[in-house]
């Protein structure tokens, strides 16, 4: 596919309930900052002795002593312990390097976020991880509706919120965030509850998490909560998705599955046909004036907008979309 968006255009990645993103500095939002940086306040904090040997270890102690706004997402040692043990690594020194210095880079927030910015709202980050293909950085989905949780996997630990340094924050958490895949959003993000039905209770002969948890490259269309709702409204015959014939569940859970390829919203061209979907049938793009990619399905329905782009994983790439796109029926 060739690029068609320019960068400044991009769809906005935050979703559902948008986060703040500008950085936080003295004169917004009165902050008073020590001259100590956040490295030197990790090394600082004895529950975090651990995270400092592991930021040594993966050279990033720098990294974090630089000017800029940053938030770290730090994993206590009691979080730290538990990952060795559950990997079988007996220290901090037998992990591979490049594998820590990956998933550390995975708890660094670009920009800071304060829990004034995190509280009560939903959404995604982009961390300093790097994506599957050049010039990606992996997401993160933050939840604040319950505590402050990233990716279902870690909430900020009590006293453990805004530990403000001189270029950023620090919240420490309880367990360590591991590198997501496309079914780690599927699973954490609550706007995604009928769309995991569908691809687990509804759906029980294939193991569609397996596929989504696996590693290799797939472009993922997502559709909303809403989306489902309006699927099932257009048959009266159908009151939950357990009515949808599972056949005909999976062709259409199928077609939104583009396999071997990433494609961000940057590589999308109007009027584009997609390789085909795991399905068999292609999609076809359409760029609207104000930059909105619509999508038209294999029976020719074509009223599916991206509502969300470039939602980065390990193994792909998630767009969140609006409605549940129908295959061709007739092949």
């Amino acid at each position: 596919m060739k690029k068609y968006l320019k960068s400044q255009s991009i769809l906005l990645l935050f979703v559902f309930a948008i986060m703040a993103v500008s950085c936080l500095n003295d004169d917004n939002g009165g902050i008073q900052r020590p001259e100590e940086n956040i490295a030197d306040i990790v090394k600082g904090i004895d529950d975090l002795s651990l995270l400092e040997s592991a930021l040594e270890r993966a050279d990033l102690v720098s990294g974090l002593e630089e000017l800029g706004s940053f938030t770290l997402l730090a994993p206590n040692n009691n979080a730290l312990s538990t990952f060795l043990e559950n990997n079988d690594f007996a220290d901090i020194d037998a992990v591979p390097v490049d594998v820590l210095r990956q998933l550390l880079l995975n708890h660094v927030l670009r920009g800071e976020f304060r829990s004034s910015n995190l509280v009560g709202v939903s959404g995604y980050v982009e961390t300093l991880a790097s994506g599957p293909i050049t010039d990606t950085r992996l997401n993160m989905y933050a939840d604040g509706t319950d505590g402050i949780g990233f990716n279902n996997m870690a909430k900020v630990a009590q006293g453990g919120r805004d530990i403000t340094a001189s270029n950023g924050s620090i919240h420490i958490v309880d367990a360590v965030i591991e590198l997501p895949t496309l079914a780690t959003f599927v699973l954490a993000d609550s706007n995604f509850r009928d769309l995991e039905t569908a691809l687990t209770a509804a759906t029980p002969s294939v193991d569609y998490i397996t596929l989504l948890s696996e590693t290799g490259l797939h472009t993922l269309f997502a559709p909303l909560d809403t989306a489902f709702d309006a699927l099932l409204s257009g048959n009266p015959d159908w009151n939950s998705l357990d009515d949808i014939n599972e056949d005909l569940l999976n062709a259409v859970l199928s077609h939104h599955v583009i396999g071997g390829a990433n494609i961000v919203s940057t590589d999308i061209e109007n009027n584009e046909e997609s390789p085909a979907t795991l399905e068999g049938d292609v999609l076809t793009f359409i760029i609207t004036g104000n930059n909105t990619i619509l999508i038209t399905d294999g029976s020719g329905n074509t009223d599916t907008a991206i509502t969300a782009a470039d939602i980065q994983a390990t193994n792909g790439v998630l767009h969140a979309i609006n409605r549940v796109m129908i295959p061709d029926t007739e092949n």
